[in-house]
């Protein structure tokens, strides 16, 4: 019986269309009863169904076919989908005009389009309608119903989000209403607007058995420290928190939780991995928090999952809404998110973690769900999340290539992001300098000046946060003498980021 009722759900019709009539709680029995590897089969089906469906009805997508010399006609098993070519920005998104890579060429199906900024800082446009809409949905009633109990607790929801074009904001409003008109939970969508958030806290909070903050990280890490200095009493109301577009460590968890002065449970607060190309894929449980919590501790189990790499972040994730491979380290996606993406390539570096083995890593945290795990190393395109800005090399690149800088540079830097006592994040740059020339703090000043200068006109996302957030986003500039032992050292490969 289990088995068609997923079989159901993954139907081509419902799957293209939207039209899923079952409910939260009948999907969240099959979670508990079913296993990971039955949810992994359904994916692979339904992944191979979108594939032939978008090379018949995708105009762009049946081009990149063509021109890779794939039929799809005889693409039936898993291998043969793995040999598939991946997709990505380059060789998709910014070789195809967005109306061809819509359904049947037709953009103006979509119900809403968000906005994001790549390596350019020319916009990229992401479709989406009542699909994923609904998709949200079911993925926020789970994380809302099933781990912060709004069935239980008339709640308060208090949205930190950027709003306007930005992708996270309305793609938490939404689906939030949308579950909010089945339970006692209100929503005020304030915006990443840390004085009013307050105010709202201080005049409603009263008023509700519990509240929720949803924001970036540093976001919400700022408004339970501010609003602890102007005296509101966090350990005096049920709060969680909920987190989205960066990572952080189980230290700094450990940090916003006694900052509030609230039990440290592993449910009081929890990350989400989304993204613009695919919005919501997956999110923290207490399983995969207990399970990150043991990686940190053992250094050896850490080595034995991810060998020298940092402890990933850890989330459980539906198959049938969003199917993940990993290629060489990298996850590769399938979904209809707003438009058809087929073996996507995020560059998001990760892997699945079998959830037999993770089991055998905590045996004493039993999963709630059956649900596959997917680990986020952090983005393999070199890019650094700074404050939820993508910062890419491409845009250091342009600020150093200054005439004055260059007659002074190799031009070779490495960049890293660090936190400091307060688990305040700082972006730092470390430059090599050419033969001879001497470390002077003046040509560090005007390399973070010119840095400053060149972010806010060719990352919007940067400029957004310079406009908005109330912190020190000056670039560190480090400089260091020709061939350097620490990052610059002769023979070794050049690499953009650095862990330390």
């Amino acid at each position: 019986m289990m088995r068609k009722d997923i079989a159901a759900l993954s139907s081509t019709t419902s799957f293209l269309k939207g039209e899923f009539s079952f409910s939260v709680e009948r999907l969240e029995k099959l979670f508990r009863e079913e296993s990971d590897q039955v949810w992994q089969e359904a994916g692979r089906a339904r992944a191979r169904t979108l594939f032939h469906k978008a090379a018949e009805r995708v105009p762009a997508y049946k081009d990149f076919l063509r021109k890779n010399k794939i039929r799809h006609e005889i693409i039936r098993t898993e291998q043969d989908f793995r040999n598939i070519p991946c997709t990505d920005k380059k060789n998709y998104i910014r070789e195809y005009p967005l109306s061809a890579r819509c359904w049947d060429g037709a953009i103006g199906e979509s119900d809403l389009i968000a906005v994001s900024s790549g390596t350019t800082g020319s916009p990229t446009f992401w479709p989406r309608g009542v699909r994923q809409e609904r998709e949200a949905e079911i993925i926020h009633e789970l994380i809302y119903r099933y781990l912060f109990r709004i069935d239980r607790y008339r709640t308060l929801l208090l949205i930190g989000f950027p709003m306007g074009v930005y992708v996270s904001g309305v793609a938490t409003l939404l689906p939030s209403l949308s579950v909010a008109r089945k339970y006692a939970m209100s929503i005020v969508s304030v915006g990443n607007n840390k004085g009013e958030l307050l105010r709202v806290v201080r005049s409603l909070g009263n008023e509700y058995d519990q509240v929720i903050l949803a924001g970036h990280p540093f976001f919400i890490k700022d408004v339970i420290e501010t609003g602890k200095e102007e005296g509101i009493a966090w350990r005096e109301k049920q709060l969680r928190m909920m987190f989205c577009s960066e990572g952080f460590s189980e230290l700094w968890r450990r940090y916003v939780i006694r900052a509030a002065g609230i039990p440290l449970r592993p449910e009081t607060a929890l990350s989400t991995y989304g993204s613009s190309e695919m919005l919501l894929i997956g999110h923290e449980t207490p399983f995969t928090i207990a399970l990150r919590m043991a990686f940190e501790k053992n250094d050896k189990l850490r080595q034995r999952f991810f060998e020298n790499a940092p402890v990933p972040n850890i989330f459980q994730y539906n198959p049938l809404f969003r199917f993940i491979d990993s290629v060489n380290g990298e996850l590769i996606f399938t979904s209809a998110s707003g438009i058809p993406l087929i073996r996507f390539n995020l560059h998001d570096g990760g892997m699945i973690l079998p959830l037999d083995e993770a089991r055998k890593v905590v045996p004493r945290a039993r999963p709630t769900w059956n649900l596959p795990l997917v680990a986020l190393a952090g983005r393999s395109d070199q890019t650094i999340i700074f404050y939820a800005a993508n910062i890419y090399p491409e845009h250091i690149h342009a600020a150093l290539n200054n005439p004055t800088f260059l007659k002074k540079i190799t031009g070779k830097f490495t960049m890293r992001k660090g936190y400091l006592k307060n688990m305040d994040e700082y972006l730092e740059i470390n430059i090599e300098l050419r033969r001879g020339v001497k470390i002077r703090s003046s040509t560090a000043r005007s390399i973070e000046n010119h840095a400053v200068t060149t972010l806010k006109k060719i990352n919007m996302e940067y400029l957004f946060l310079c406009n908005n957030l109330d912190k020190d986003l000056r670039p560190r500039v480090r400089l260091w003498p020709y061939q350097s032992e620490k990052y610059f050292k002769p023979g070794l490969k050049p690499k953009y980021i650095v862990s330390a």
